[in-house]
């Protein structure tokens, strides 16, 4: 399967001023797989695995000069790292935190060499441990969008067609139809790639819940390298939420009441610190940007992969691939998880760049839309709707209020255009970005 990300990788190497790249992400999203794929395109590729050989942490505790450090991992590997010529990988970096102090002075000193740095729960690195303000590059990887399902499932014309057709224009039925059962099969497998290959590979639909199960275990086994001992019971509690506030405001006394919230709201920061998920603030949105004008106390939560999300609702199998109607699931959640999840991969969401929804509490009139865009200085509301009926109530309040003249509905309707509400298909999120 292909990544999107090489792209970015590739713009990165190069860049006349590269500084050290970070690639963050949680757990199994396809970090180290990705730097490997790249690496295939230069003249030599050097991995050093610090949670696999500890051993080479010593070559990092002596010192921090850069040309020392490639003199000693080049007679460690017998390999010979030439800055131009060679990618050179620190992989789970966050095991050596001299290594990761050394970003800052291979940038300083040897900008020409292509070092990559990446880890698991490397957030909580990035907190602890300086490498100094300017002197690394970040890119956020994610779980396979539904664009790149398509390309890993041999429907990548299906996405292209997606990409390049006008967006006033309706798709053939049999393509529309053909989209929509696809991201059936994305809503209940994911984006994580070791569950997709399996999908590939065997179609065993009951393998990939496994393996999605499995990937839930290790996580709240990771809980332990989070917090203390004591704290891991908030954390699983809030983690195991999630999926029964999807879609409202998230609230710590419906976790469990009578715990002071100071604990899960704890835990909820460290499980964004992970990548396991996304918050979705509250914003009055009078104002460009949107972000300035969040309310941090009020906020949605959404996990970062659709699959694992179905895997904790555990979802009846046989039911949902005998469902018709994929927007009849869970009223609408499931579907604003799946655009939420997207957008938080096309915009390179992370912990201080947040998405954001409007909601108006006015007696005898509520309205809400469900997420935030900005666009040529204006804001722009998505409203995600399960059904291709559906009043737009909220979406005109908005429009008329804050003297918008653009409005996104999500649905499983095809591609249109009223003059003030476009609307564009499930399936095609990611046009939103080039639109």
């Amino acid at each position: 399967m292909n990544r999107d990300k090489l792209g970015n990788l590739r713009t990165w190497r190069e860049q006349r001023y590269r500084k050290p790249l970070i690639i963050k992400g949680a757990r199994q999203v396809g970090k180290t797989w990705l730097v490997r794929k790249f690496g295939e395109e230069f003249e030599e590729f050097i991995e050093i695995n610090f949670e696999r050989y500890p051993e080479y942490d010593e070559i990092f505790n002596r010192g921090l000069d850069p040309k020392k450090i490639i003199s000693e991992i080049s007679a460690a590997t017998g390999k010979v790292i030439t800055p131009g010529k060679s990618l050179l990988f620190f992989d789970e970096v966050q095991q050596s935190s001299n290594a990761f102090k050394s970003l800052r002075y291979f940038y300083e000193e040897i900008s020409q060499l292509h070092l990559i740095a990446a880890g698991s729960l490397l957030g909580f690195t990035i907190e602890r441990v300086s490498t100094g303000v300017g002197r690394v590059s970040y890119l956020n990887l994610y779980p396979l969008t539904f664009g790149e399902f398509l390309g890993a499932t041999g429907n990548e014309q299906l996405r292209n067609r997606i990409l390049t057709t006008d967006s006033n224009e309706k798709l053939l039925e049999i393509h529309h139809r053909k989209l929509l059962d696809l991201l059936r099969e994305y809503y209940l497998i994911g984006g994580m790639p070791g569950v997709i290959s399996a999908f590939i590979n065997t179609g065993d639909l009951h393998l990939c819940q496994e393996i999605k199960s499995e990937i839930i275990h290790s996580f709240i086994d990771d809980f332990v390298k989070y917090t203390k001992d004591k704290e891991i019971p908030y954390l699983k509690n809030v983690f195991s939420a999630i999926p029964l506030q999807l879609g409202q405001k998230f609230v710590y006394s419906k976790i469990e009441p009578g715990v002071r919230s100071y604990h899960f709201n704890k835990a909820l920061d460290l499980l964004e610190t992970a990548g396991l998920v996304y918050k979705v603030y509250h914003s009055k949105a009078d104002g460009i940007p949107v972000q300035a004008r969040i309310n941090s106390s009020r906020f949605k939560v959404i996990l970062f992969d659709i699959g694992l999300l179905q895997e904790m609702l555990k979802v009846d199998l046989q039911l949902w691939m005998t469902t018709v109607d994929i927007a009849t699931v869970n009223q609408g959640a499931i579907a604003e998880q799946f655009v939420g999840q997207e957008l938080a991969a096309y915009s390179s969401v992370g912990k201080f760049s947040n998405l954001t929804y409007w909601h108006r509490e006015k007696r005898g009139s509520l309205a809400e839309v469900d997420y935030l865009l900005e666009h040529k200085g204006k804001v722009v509301p998505i409203e995600v709707k399960s059904n291709i009926q559906g009043g737009m109530k909220s979406m005109h309040s908005f429009l008329k209020e804050r003297q918008c003249n653009l409005g996104i509905k999500i649905s499983k309707y095809p591609f249109s255009f009223d003059g003030t509400v476009k609307t564009i298909p499930l399936y095609a999120v990611e046009k939103l970005f080039n639109y």
